[in-house]
């Protein structure tokens, strides 16, 4: 039980607090198993190839770079694969706000991993977008002339029928590994997005809205996702 006390505030509140701080620390402890056990899982199967990549950052826009080359002098990479199709207006809201919060967090995860975020849109238009949302700092690539998308289970399909799935490879003996991938159905990323877990705290809960509020609407998603939900 919580030594906690807040001003006013009530038996009936305390108590049900402190039953609710028993199943959060449950919950804590949960996630650390899973997370051990994560981490033991043996190697997955080899990288099916080498594919190449277009990078879509300032500086280096359109030009080629080897999956292999994405791990720089790390031997974990973190690939988030998120829903911009070759064809649509504009991404994916929820990706969209996923790859903000990465954006701000890249610098802390590369100081342990590479961390890469990919789309199947062609690397100009993801540069064009990537300058419109601000983001700076994210490694960004372009899967348009590649099967990993297909071969990954990142897409559907077509090349438009995209996928947000987050993989994690390992380089070991100078050989590539998948090492985990998201695989749940539903709000498998929930983990990494901050704005479900900080609705989670609040007495509204989250909202009911199949993508969260946004300066920008995706009308390829509309039409193709939700309309068939």
């Amino acid at each position: 039980m919580s030594e906690l006390r807040y001003p006013n505030e009530s038996r009936a509140y305390r108590e049900a607090r402190d039953l609710l701080l028993k199943e959060e620390q449950e919950l804590v402890d949960k996630v650390r198993s899973v997370a051990k056990q994560r981490r033991n899982l043996p190697p997955g199967g080899q990288l099916k190839e080498d594919y190449v990549f277009q990078w879509a950052n300032d500086g280096k826009l359109g030009k080629s770079v080897k999956f292999s080359e994405l791990f720089g002098d790390k031997n974990t990479l973190l690939l988030y694969s998120f829903m911009f199709g070759p064809n649509w207006d504009n991404p994916c809201p929820s990706c969209t706000s996923l790859v903000d919060g990465f954006d701000r967090t890249w610098y802390q995860v590369t100081q342990h991993a590479a961390f890469v975020a990919i789309a199947k849109a062609p690397a100009d238009r993801i540069n064009t977008w990537a300058k419109q949302r601000g983001w700076s700092q994210i490694a960004l690539v372009s899967g348009s002339e590649s099967t990993y998308q297909a071969d990954y289970k990142c897409q559907g399909d077509s090349d438009d029928m995209q996928w947000p799935v987050m993989h994690v490879f390992r380089r070991l003996d100078g050989k590539i590994f998948h090492f985990w991938g998201t695989e749940l159905s539903g709000n498998h990323v929930d983990t990494v997005w901050p704005y479900w877990n900080l609705m989670d705290f609040t007495p509204e809960g989250r909202p009911d809205i199949p993508t969260p509020p946004q300066n920008f609407r995706s009308e390829y998603l509309e039409k193709h996702y939700l309309n068939n939900e």
